[in-house]
Parts: structure tokens; sequence; C-alpha cells
């Protein structure tokens, strides 16, 4: 170890003392001539007769990619532990029970029907009416009284089909993820996809059948016959079969009233009797379907009885 002495500044240089931060001339002294602070600078040399100087390693190639291991599995692993669950915080909230939508849902389709029944009764009035008029003159408190019955059961229809329609779709959608966690498994369809199959126009003839199907297979899976595990009831396809036909039916009815004859409207008018039963029909098995349905989820699944929990078999560290 040997002191060096750094070079003389040059002459008028100001300089700053490390220890006092005081700024002063700079006259090539070694000490502070305000606190006396003797300015060295320690130089660390290698002894005599020592090692050689080691070269600096070579520097390191660039990335080639992951690496290979020609062929075989490596030979480095985590050891052999026995694995712990972490603590998983807090647990998640439980989903919410479809039961009551299901309920309200049915509650609603079991009016439609009932409203369907009023309809195709004012239909038929009419049409009764249509037929008298032929051969004689009617009194027009009666037909204003059967035009009003007629509008005033159609528009309950609409009303009351449409709350019903949006009341199951939604609990229908909110069953599908907890019938498929019932029997342990993953909903095979999201939320989305669910919604969409049984409410867009012309695809959920297919899909809302294809959904309610689906639902049915899963809450009555464990209670199915062994030779028939997946098969829907004859409730649930006996409720797609009358809304496909339901739904052919309005269609017919709709391109039928753009006829102006008076055979035309005859013929509307017998079309909007089969379309109200049929919607009557269709109401009916859904509710029934719907408290099915609620009725499946209000049941707990069966709990396992008769199982012995074996303990582990220790592991032994390599």
């Amino acid at each position: 170890m040997s002191v060096d002495r750094p070079g003389t500044p040059p002459v008028g240089r100001a300089t700053v003392c490390p220890r006092c931060r005081v700024r002063r001339p700079d006259n090539g002294g070694d000490r502070c001539a305000h606190c006396g602070y003797l300015r060295h600078r320690w130089v660390a040399h290698p002894p005599p007769g020592g090692p050689p100087r080691r070269s600096a390693p070579p520097a390191r190639p660039p990335y080639a990619g992951p690496p290979s291991y020609r062929g075989r599995p490596p030979r480095w692993a985590f050891p052999p532990v026995v694995w712990q669950d972490a603590d998983p915080g807090p647990a998640a909230p439980p989903r919410r029970d479809p039961s009551g939508g299901l309920r309200l849902a049915a509650g609603l389709a079991a009016a439609t029907a009932a409203l369907g029944l009023i309809a195709a009764a004012a239909e038929f009035w009419r049409f009764t009416l249509l037929l008298q008029g032929r051969t004689m003159v009617l009194s027009g408190a009666t037909v204003r009284a059967s035009d009003l019955f007629v509008a005033a059961a159609g528009a309950g229809v609409v009303v009351f089909g449409l709350a019903a329609l949006l009341a199951a779709a939604v609990a229908v959608t909110r069953t599908y993820p907890v019938a498929a966690r019932r029997l342990g498994m993953a909903p095979a369809r999201s939320s989305t996809a669910v919604l969409a199959r049984l409410l867009v126009p012309g695809w959920n003839l297919y899909g809302a059948g294809q959904i309610v199907t689906e639902v049915d297979r899963m809450l009555r899976a464990k209670d199915a016959p062994a030779d028939r595990p997946w098969r829907a009831s004859r409730l649930t396809i006996g409720w797609w079969v009358s809304w496909v036909v339901s739904a052919a039916l309005m269609l017919t009815a709709l391109a039928r009233g753009l006829g102006g004859s008076l055979q035309a409207i005859a013929d509307t008018v017998e079309l909007h009797i089969l379309v109200d039963l049929a919607g009557a029909v269709t109401a009916g098995l859904g509710a029934a379907m719907l408290l099915r349905f609620a009725g499946r989820l209000r049941r707990r699944p069966p709990i396992p009885t008769g199982w012995i929990v074996q303990a582990p078999a220790p592991t032994r560290g390599r």
C-alpha cells in the first residue's frame, strides 16, 4: 500500500474541502486552511511476488433460444416434498339460487296460457259473427264489443307473453351453470351464448329447445334410468315441439292476413284461433317445465355413504 499525492493544480483554481465543504483558492497545499483536513489519495497495489493478475472472463454469447436437452428430459427437478395447499383466502360468494326466478317465470307463463285461451274464445266469437253476418244484420254494439274483447285479450297475451319470455330467459341462463356444477362439470356455454339462443328471433326456434333440453338432462342425470342417462324428458320435448308449431302458425297467420278478400279475413280469424290455442299450450307446458326445473334444483345432490377416506402414502426424499 502506498500514498500518491495528486499533482499541483493550476494556479487560481478554487477547490472545495470534502470535510467542511468550504470553497477556497487552491494553493497546491495538502491541508485545508479552514479545518486542517489532509488530502491524500490512497491507491492499492498488489504486493510483490504475488500470483499473476487474472484476466477478465470472456463475454457471454448472446441468447440463442431455449435450452436443448438432446432428446432426453433434464435431470434436475423440484425436490420430492409433500405439497400443501396455500391459504385460499376468503371464500367466493355462493351463486344465487335461480329457483325463485324459475317460479316467477312459471307464474307469468301460466297467466299467458290463461289469456291465450281467453283470446281464442274472443276470436271464436268473432268468427261466429262473421258467419252470422252473411245472412243477417248484426248489431253495432255486438260487433264493437267483439272487437274490444279481441283487442284486450290480444294485448294481454302479448304483454304477459313478452314478460314470461324475458323472465324465463334470465332464469334459464342462471340455471345452466348451476346445473352443470351440480354434476361437477364446467358449463359448456357462456351466459351470453345461452341468452342469445333463447332470445334471438329465428335462432331461438332451435336454440331455445337446445338449451332447455341440456338443462333438463343435467338436472335429471342422477335420477334418470341407467340405460337412458342423458335423454331429455317428454315434457321438455313436448314444449319444444309446441314452440316450433306455434311459431309456424304465427308466421302463417301474418302471411294470410296480407290478403284483402273476405275469404282471407275469415281464414285469418281461423288462424288466430289456432295461434292462440297453440300459444296457450306452449305457455302451459313452459310453466310446467320451469316448475320442474325449480323442483329439481331444490333437491340436494345425494351424499355418498359408506366411503372410507384413506390417509395418503408418505413420501420420501431422495
